[in-house]
């Protein structure tokens, strides 16, 4: 919803003369923007998607820099100047796109140039903050729908930049030693 959202309001400035400045190894936004929001059912979401999906070179280096995001410049999801989650990236991040150049380095687009900075369909977002609430449990279309206009809502987000990502590394050290550990009673078990 918020992608295809997005994906019209850019098709749209772009018809009108405007250029994405927005695009893969530009990063200056994951190192820049210091509060980053994301809601409960978002961060199940990185939870999920890091400890179910990530394979590889990227696991490791993701998994190093959650144990060390204190010291990062920038997002702990930032490998390679690419979102290593970027399935799953919060809505923020979905919804921050730049046009005409890119970001200087340290550069705040949202506040240097304000109008460079997509505009969000707010349709769209009311629509995806209904969604993210109802599945976080709240079953009651009216408590939704105030929870949302009232903007209430907002403050279920936690900063992105704030939260402890160590747990999240050690939950991924666990799970591998798990599966090594599976992985060797598997081979006793066949001898």
């Amino acid at each position: 919803m918020i992608d295809s959202s997005v994906a019209t309001s850019i098709a749209h400035a772009e018809s009108r003369g405007r250029r994405l400045a927005c695009a893969r190894g530009c990063a200056a936004c994951c190192r820049s923007h210091a509060d980053i929001p994301v809601y409960p059912l978002e961060l199940m979401g990185l939870y999920w998607f890091v400890l179910e999906r990530l394979q590889g070179r990227l696991r490791t280096q993701v998994a190093q820099q959650l144990a060390h995001w204190r010291t990062l410049p920038g997002c702990p999801f930032l490998v390679d100047e690419a979102c290593a989650v970027h399935p799953v990236r919060p809505m923020a991040c979905r919804l921050f796109n730049v046009f005409d150049r890119a970001c200087a380095e340290g550069e705040d687009a949202f506040h240097t140039r304000p109008g460079d900075v997509l505009v969000p369909e707010q349709a769209a977002k009311r629509e995806a903050l209904l969604l993210l609430l109802a599945g976080q449990g709240v079953a009651d279309e009216v408590t939704r729908e105030e929870l949302v206009t009232t903007g209430a809502v907002h403050r279920l987000a936690q900063n992105l930049r704030a939260l402890p990502w160590e747990n999240l590394a050690a939950r991924m050290r666990d799970s591998e030693l798990r599966q090594a550990a599976a992985h060797a009673q598997k081979g006793e078990d066949e001898r």
